[in-house]
């Protein structure tokens, strides 16, 4: 994370002298946050000695914060061959975990470790990325390893409570994250961990509070700026507003369920979603005025006149889901578009008798739990045969193999259109077509909650925060139910349990 990379910038082992001038006023500049004006300073201390291996880590440090990852390893490589020590080699981890590269930044870890067995941050860090990699046991034992130098050090602390999460432990996780936030109140991330738990245990209110830390995350906090005030609830009557657009999209379809609220509340409406669900919301939301997500550049709703409020998406429940009974019982917020739900009625109509059901296997990233939320595709071979039953591919990534493999091995073909991947659009109408979704926690899910189309989730022991402790039913969503591994990497009795309802219902239809 980069907030590891600046946190940890303490100790970093410099050997600026007082006549290093650039160098000496970069590395000020990034320890204060002033990271563009920090790169020109490196830059001249590095024009002026190109084998400066203090130059090129602090202009490391000062492109990652700036979000130039390619080159901040770049200079990281270079900066090695001239000081291979544990601060390099730690920071050159923290790039390969950014990059989503976590076989790279174990060994970055390992390697800086084998030249400082007590270095706190690779320590830290290692953990961190033996949980992401669904070996949080492992990673107890390394953070042990770093809170026993260091016992207040914040950094293990915090992700010794993601790895006690990951293991069931929520209640002494959750004692962490408070030690945590007494040692370091202004640790957004902790206070987010916080919202999270507190989430998942229905205690919406104080969630969302927590939740709500997120805009200071370096790495979240993504969105353009305007001059418009926050929407802090105050009342909309004869008002217009701005909902921006943040994280994933199935954040977005998920917090959407908001915006007929918001449409009630508001005399004008402007929404800022994903390219991918411009359509989708444009149709589904009529009386909204929806604008693509730009990367960069001015962001389209800059053609509107200024609204009298802004309020990015993942707030909206903060203001209008504070208890169960704020959540509506709804059918489907979303509308699929006509013409494509009567071409993939006719498409699927080929597949002959029998239900159509689509399927999902794997979710998430290493970062976002993916090894709790992913199946091989053949530990779901109770499922696959089921008679009456048609699969339907609808697992993004390159999967070919799998189901190559699968129809070689034994004798299952899974229907598969790659071009629902890239279109949202188009996949709401081919899952609008469908009798059943079958999915773990991923797009998919939110994407047929929001269509108001049954199905069945598939959902881990330890679940993320949406999926809440326990129950079969989420409020976000009415129409799917929730089948709960009973205890962690166990997912045979969630398997069966689902081909046992799925015969009932194949061979009724």
């Amino acid at each position: 994370m980069l907030w590891s990379i600046i946190r940890q910038l303490a100790g970093a082992g410099a050997t600026a002298t007082a006549g290093d001038d650039a160098l000496s006023a970069g590395i000020a500049c990034v320890k204060r946050g002033e990271f563009s004006v920090a790169r020109e300073h490196l830059q001249r201390a590095l024009a002026q000695s190109q084998e400066d291996g203090d130059a090129m880590y602090f202009l490391a440090l000062a492109e990652a914060r700036s979000g130039n990852l390619e080159r901040a390893e770049e200079l990281l490589h270079a900066a090695r061959a001239q000081r291979d020590d544990a601060d390099v080699n730690s920071a050159l981890g923290n790039i390969f975990r950014l990059r989503g590269n976590l076989d790279e930044a174990a060994a970055s870890y390992q390697r800086a470790l084998a030249v400082d067995s007590r270095h706190l941050a690779s320590l830290a860090n290692l953990g961190l990325t033996l949980r992401d990699q669904g070996a949080p046991q492992q990673a107890l034992l390394i953070l042990d390893r770093a809170l026993e130098l260091e016992p207040n050090h914040v950094e293990a602390l915090f992700n010794k409570a993601l790895a006690l999460t990951d293991t069931g432990a929520s209640a002494s996780a959750y004692e962490l994250i408070e030690r945590v936030l007494a040692l370091d109140p202004e640790f957004a991330q902790a206070h987010l961990q916080r919202g999270f738990m507190l989430l998942k245990r229905r205690e919406f209110a104080a969630g969302w509070r927590e939740y709500a830390w997120r805009v200071r995350i370096p790495e979240i906090d993504h969105w353009q700026d305007c001059p418009y005030p926050l929407w802090q609830g105050e009342t909309l009557d004869g008002k217009s507003v701005l909902v921006q657009a943040e994280q994933g999209l199935g954040d977005q379809i998920m917090f959407a369920s908001c915006l007929p609220d918001l449409l009630r509340r508001a005399r004008r409406t402007i929404v800022e979603c994903d390219p991918r669900l411009a359509g989708l919301f444009a149709r589904s939301f009529p009386a909204a005025t929806v604008y693509r997500l730009r990367a960069k550049g001015k962001p389209e709703w800059s053609r509107e006149p200024a609204a009298d409020f802004k309020v990015r998406c993942g707030d909206l429940p903060r203001m209008l889901r504070n208890d169960d009974a704020d959540f509506p019982r709804h059918s489907g917020y979303l509308v699929s578009d006509a013409a494509r739900v009567a071409g993939w009625r006719a498409r699927l109509a080929k597949l002959g008798a029998g239900l159509k059901v689509g399927l999902s296997w794997r979710g998430g990233t290493p970062g976002t739990g993916q090894a709790a939320r992913s199946l091989a595709l053949d530990t779901l071979l109770p499922i696959l045969r089921v008679p009456q039953a048609n699969f339907i591919s609808l697992q993004y990534g390159n999967v070919n193999d799998e189901i190559a493999d699968l129809a070689a091995g034994h004798g299952i073909e899974l229907s598969v259109w790659p071009q629902t991947m890239a279109d949202m659009d188009d996949m709401a109408a081919l899952i609008a077509n469908l009798d059943l979704v079958i999915t773990v926690c991923t797009t998919a899910a939110h994407l047929c909650g929001a269509l108001g189309k049954t199905a069945w989730i598939m959902v881990p022991a330890v679940a993320e925060w949406r999926y809440l402790e326990s129950g079969s039913q989420i409020p976000w969503y009415p129409a799917l139910r929730l089948f709960r591994q009973p205890r962690i990497d166990e997912w045979n009795e969630v398997i069966l349990a689902i081909r046992a309802e799925l015969q009932v219902r194949a061979a009724a239809h």
